[in-house]
């Protein structure tokens, strides 16, 4: 399946209400922040910035990469249909140490 088209602010609110990211850096261009699970770090992700243009499908594929969703989880992650603990059981699934 491929990555639909999502505005930017959309993908934003989504990485902020279900990843849950500590803010990293507000220096450069975009957020960038990082996921934790159990007080480890399991993941960096950038954020984008809250416009409401429509981001290229082969740039969040970057950001799907970086949240370690494949592109039918990002687009569930960003349709509102993958809560917050869904999306920490998936990260459990990996092999995190």
């Amino acid at each position: 399946m491929k990555i639909k088209k999502f505005n930017e602010s959309d993908i934003r609110n989504a990485i902020l209400t279900k990843a849950k990211p500590k803010i990293k850096s507000k220096r450069s261009k975009h957020d960038k922040g990082l996921i934790y699970l159990k007080d480890k770090v399991v993941g960096r992700v950038k954020i984008p910035n809250s416009h409401n243009r429509i981001m290229n499908p082969s740039k969040s594929k970057y950001i799907a990469n970086d949240l370690r969703l494949t592109e039918g989880e990002f687009n569930e992650f960003v349709d509102c249909t993958l809560k917050s603990r869904d999306y920490f059981i998936l990260l459990k699934r990996l092999d995190l140490s």
